[in-house]
């Protein structure tokens, strides 16, 4: 678990529940917190949380995002303390983010927030805000060049990456994990948090030394042809426990050398 990084690309918040406005973004917030909560209890060391790209600025909704996450600072300051988690933000922070509507400057929040968690070491979350390939590439380059590298790409509700919410040279070892459900709140128990975390483990473990250096021994080849071309070997299994389980079923698609597999709880 200590090897395990996850860049959680949250999504489906507007559509997963009937919340409306900054609603629906506090409890995507809430979400969050709950996950970096059981990634820390499990003894993973660090994680990424996609949160606003550059580009969302000039988005219909920026608003409401925006006013979400003003309404998560005193939680996440509370939740660091509690936790013991160090908060870190990551992205472009010498211009201002916030809305025309308001004056109210985040960047204050996010600084205070950095600078009293950093004494906390067990786990450190990376919230990417005001975040874009372009300004890891460029810009931020001597920064980001220090952070931890990603193995797990966990993406909620949609099957594919955002091109300029790429980690730059943190993704060279990477798995992709596929959440069909959106990363509400509202929507996941706790043990199907620690369900999705444990098929995140369950894909680095499979993809580990996959990438570039991989070398076949013995009869390896065969029985990776044997399974992925002649077989099509797919997994799907359902946990799902009517009995115990309060919260709508959940989907996960992860990804071996033989195929995929498909795991619902």
């Amino acid at each position: 678990m200590e090897d395990l990084v996850i860049y959680d690309m949250t999504d489906g918040t507007r559509t997963s529940t009937k919340f409306e406005g900054s609603d629906a973004y506090f409890d995507g917030g809430l979400f969050v917190m709950r996950f970096v909560h059981f990634l820390k209890v499990l003894g993973a060391k660090n994680s990424y949380i996609n949160v606003i790209h550059e580009g969302h600025k000039n988005r219909v909704n920026y608003e409401d995002i925006y006013e979400g996450m003003r309404r998560h600072v005193e939680m996440y300051r509370k939740f660091s303390i509690m936790d013991k988690v160090r908060l870190r933000f990551v992205g472009k922070h010498d211009v201002c983010i916030n809305p025309k509507y308001t004056s109210y400057d985040l960047r204050k929040d996010i600084k205070d927030l950095e600078d009293a968690s950093e004494k906390y070491s067990e786990h450190t979350v990376h919230f990417m805000v005001n975040y874009s390939t372009r300004w890891a590439a460029e810009e931020g380059k001597e920064f980001f060049s220090t952070l931890p590298e990603v193995n797990v790409i966990l993406r909620h509700a949609k099957g594919y990456v955002n091109g300029d919410m790429w980690l730059y040279g943190k993704l060279d070892n990477n798995s992709f994990v596929y959440a069909q459900n959106g990363s509400s709140d509202l929507n996941w128990s706790d043990r199907q948090i620690i369900m999705l975390i444990a098929l995140c483990l369950r894909s680095m473990m499979q993809n580990k030394g996959t990438h570039m250096s991989k070398k076949y021994e013995g009869d390896e080849k065969d029985v990776v042809r044997q399974k992925r071309e002649i077989e099509l070997s797919f997994i799907h299994k359902s946990f799902y426990e009517n009995s115990i389980e309060t919260k709508l079923k959940k989907r996960v698609v992860i990804f071996s050398s033989y195929g995929p597999e498909i795991y619902e709880f």
